[in-house]
């Protein structure tokens, strides 16, 4: 699992490498953005707003039939953009992201805001031994993993039923899940 708080790994838009630089093949980096708005006309086309609050457009090599709202690449989710290259226009004009069309299906979405996002992923580590109980703190007994995103503990029923109804897990879940499958 990748450290969210690490900016080599997480940049921000102007921290990315160009199209023209020269970068190691096995580095891993991830741009990851808020969806803002869809601006598709001719080609699939995002705004998104990174950690740091700069917006840019990603447009993606692919016909208009690239369906970005079915990937979950919609306003208020996250967009996960592996190795992504920032593609410098000149002088007065904007750079953009440009996903070519071999690259597409590596886009992930993960279902929650960009600050959610790092947030949950921020605390999550390789290492579950140091787990307690999400709701109680509790680390007596046999500590059940929730089924649906496989990362949070609970030591009982009752302790689930509240880290969903009252502790926030209900919308937490499907993000860790995402986390889960894109970095595991």
């Amino acid at each position: 699992m990748p450290s969210f708080t690490n900016n080599s790994t997480f940049p921000t838009f102007y921290s990315l490498p160009t199209t023209t630089d020269s970068v190691e093949s096995d580095r891993e980096w991830y741009m990851v953005a808020q969806v803002k708005n869809n601006m598709t006309i001719t080609k699939p086309t995002l705004i998104v707003t990174d950690k740091s609050g700069m917006d840019f457009a990603v447009t993606f090599e692919e016909d208009r039939n690239f369906d970005l709202k079915a990937r979950g690449l919609k306003k208020g989710n996250t967009i996960v953009l592996p190795k992504a290259r920032r593609l410098e226009k000149g002088p007065g004009r904007k750079d953009v992201l440009v996903i070519e069309k071999e690259d597409c299906e590596k886009v992930k979405a993960i279902p929650g805001s960009l600050t959610k996002t790092l947030e949950l992923g921020s605390g999550l580590t390789d290492d579950d031994k140091s787990k307690a109980c999400e709701t109680c703190q509790g680390t007596v007994g046999g500590l059940m993993r929730c089924t649906g995103c496989e990362t949070v503990v609970y030591c009982s029923k009752d302790c689930q039923v509240k880290g969903w109804s009252e502790r926030g897990h209900k919308s937490d879940c499907k993000i860790f899940k995402s986390i889960r499958e894109i970095w595991t």
